[in-house]
């Protein structure tokens, strides 16, 4: 990430730029907020979550599954 420019206490404005300095995305950013960050083939894109919207990790989801199977197991 490039920088973190504030524009105000509760408010900022992101920018991401690539290796040679291009902007690929800017977004603001107020207070409270979540985004998922993802980058696929060379093409960035966010995405803003919820309040009540979880997000959980491809690992963390494996982890929880094998530890139910192997509850069910014994």
């Amino acid at each position: 990430m490039r920088g973190v420019e504030p524009i105000s206490k509760r408010v900022f404005l992101a920018t991401i730029t690539d290796g040679s300095g291009t902007v690929v995305c800017s977004f603001r950013l107020e207070a409270n907020e979540r985004y998922i960050f993802s980058n696929l083939k060379g093409e960035v894109s966010t995405r803003k979550l919820t309040h009540d919207e979880h997000h959980w990790s491809r690992a963390t989801l494996v982890e929880i599954i094998q530890e139910m199977n192997s509850k069910i197991d014994s």
